[in-house]
């Protein structure tokens, strides 16, 4: 090894380093269970996991991927998909994750931006890129990962286990890498025409690590058991990954976040660890025998964090009295800041939430700036505004991109003035815990009110027949743009428009009360749970006429 690398070794920052480390110290440590379709498929210990990441590696490069390639996946969640994260982290590649509901018309812009050597497949998906083959030229090698063991390799692909089997080395790949190298190119699912590609570096992933540590550690523990349900594709999936990587702890990998196959992984008892989104818990706690349902699935949870959807402090109290012995989190983050933003935490989660209802309508009490970020919120001059004021939540922290993909002029108007600016709006109280009021561009501009739709959700999914609630703006030939919610009722129970109107006009301003509640048996959602809330807005554009 060269002098220059052997420095680098020595004292650098590269996410690579995690898996080794505890490869040396845990070996024998089972890391992955890998659940396929309600099946336990694999197993996988920290020896073999870095093994197999080594022996990737490796073959990567002998295929030409260098620093700095992009080498883009496309696929479920699966053992594979964490060496080949593994793998990408040790040899200064460029992880390029795409989400997997994509249709091939949407892949092909993405994978033409990232401009990646090698495109990773999934069988399930390998129909998708071969509509768009020909079309994506930077691409000289596809790979397909086998998990259901009938799709065929297709002509002139490469079979992703092969790149991992001992016919490639298994020593450790050594490249000089530092902390402001790129490791990870995720595109956002924002709502512009073209997602944005947000660069996170090995010095801003070793920041979330380090911060999960600082601010978990209490109930985060080496022996817990997590579960791996978020989509790896997805900031989220990849911020409990690399935590796992660092701690040595293990978790039971789900294929498909798929309901059933969840619950029966809770009925184990063996998930200590896990993020859960409030509905969930609601659903249950209204069917007959909820609460005792509640106990049996989550009674082993020593670490909630709360995610996806707002609660009431009623509720979240019932859940916690059910569930004494967890420590509950609600957590805010982006992309942008690797994914860190702010933690409330179980000590302050009922007080802040009943502060929030009594004070800021509502607005989802979020807590205090993680240990690594400085946030704070400002007017549209970007000066600080005063306890108890709505402004734009921004923050500065080592956690912070480096910048949109390609997009020189978006990532300076981001990170104006020395901030990066998340377009969240907020509220920050005198002790310096925050709530979330709004995306900027989803508040609904009605008349000449300003809403926030995150307070009128958080109003309707308090009422005992609603499972599920998101409200938007829809274009109004009066009010420029009306306060529309959709609901989807809980199970077994009959709701009707009028209800829901009723009961806003019970607890809201006439002018927050929906001018529509339309009733619906699902919501559209990313893989990883977010509400499609353009989607609504594009299928129910005309709902009001011209």
């Amino acid at each position: 090894m060269e002098k220059v690398l052997q420095g680098n070794v020595m004292r650098r920052l590269c996410v690579g380093d995690f898996l080794k480390r505890t490869a040396l110290n845990k070996p024998e440590k089972e890391a992955i269970v890998y659940n396929y379709d309600g099946e336990i498929k694999g197993r996988i210990t920290y020896r073999e996991l870095n093994q197999r990441a080594n022996r990737l590696a490796n073959a990567l490069m002998g295929l030409g991927v260098e620093k700095d390639t992009r080498v883009a996946i496309i696929s479920y969640n699966c053992i594979q998909y964490v060496i080949y994260i593994a793998a990408l982290a040790k040899i200064g590649a460029w992880i390029t994750p795409l989400n997997y509901a994509l249709k091939g018309r949407e892949i092909e812009p993405l994978i033409n931006h990232s401009e990646p050597l090698i495109c990773i497949v999934e069988d399930d998906l390998v129909d998708t890129i071969r509509e768009i083959e020909r079309n994506l030229p930077s691409i000289k090698h596809f790979v397909m990962i086998n998990l259901n063991g009938r799709t065929a390799l297709p002509e002139g692909w490469i079979d992703f286990d092969d790149l991992c089997s001992d016919k490639h080395s298994d020593e450790e790949p050594y490249v000089l890498i530092n902390g402001d190298d790129v490791l990870s190119l995720m595109y956002t699912s924002g709502t512009e025409a073209m997602p944005k590609g947000v660069m996170n570096s090995h010095a801003n992933w070793h920041t979330c690590v380090m911060n999960m540590a600082l601010d978990f550690g209490n109930v985060l523990l080496p022996d817990d058991t997590s579960l791996g349900v978020v989509p790896l594709f997805h900031v989220a999936g990849h911020a409990s990954l690399l935590t796992l990587f660092t701690m040595g702890s293990r978790m039971i990998m789900l294929h498909r976040p798929d309901p059933p196959v969840v619950m029966e992984v809770f009925k184990s008892g063996e998930i200590t660890s896990a993020n859960v989104a409030p509905t969930v818990m609601a659903n249950l706690l209204n069917t007959p025998g909820g609460e005792a349902l509640i106990q049996e699935l989550f009674g082993s949870l020593r670490s909630v964090n709360l995610y996806g959807s707002p609660t009431t402090d009623a509720m979240m109290k019932k859940i916690m009295n059910l569930l004494p012995d967890a420590s509950f989190s609600n957590y805010y983050g982006q992309s942008e800041v690797t994914p860190l933003g702010a933690m409330l935490k179980s000590a302050d989660i009922l007080r802040k939430m009943k502060e929030s209802g009594e004070r800021f309508g509502g607005a989802e009490a979020i807590g205090q700036s993680h240990t690594m970020v400085e946030m704070k919120v400002v007017d549209q001059n970007d000066e600080e505004v005063p306890p108890g004021t709505i402004g734009e939540m921004v923050v500065r922290s080592p956690a912070v991109m480096l910048g949109y993909y390609k997009e020189e002029e978006k990532t300076r108007q981001t990170f104006k003035n020395g901030w990066h600016h998340t377009g969240d709006l907020g509220i920050m109280d005198e002790e310096r815990f925050y709530y979330f009021v709004d995306r900027k561009k989803d508040m609904i501009k009605s008349g000449a009110e300003n809403v926030s739709s995150v307070e009128i959700e958080g109003w309707i999914a308090d009422h005992p027949k609603v499972a599920e609630v998101v409200v938007v703006g829809i274009s109004h030939p009066r009010w420029m743009e009306a306060v529309t919610a959709f609901v989807v009722p809980a199970q077994e129970k009959s709701l009707a428009e009028a209800e829901i109107v009723q009961h806003c006009k019970a607890g809201l301003a006439g002018y927050k009360v929906p001018k529509k509640v339309i009733i619906v048996n699902e919501l559209p959602k990313l893989p990883s749970g977010k509400v499609l809330k353009r989607d609504l807005r594009v299928e129910y554009k005309d709902v009001y006429g011209e």
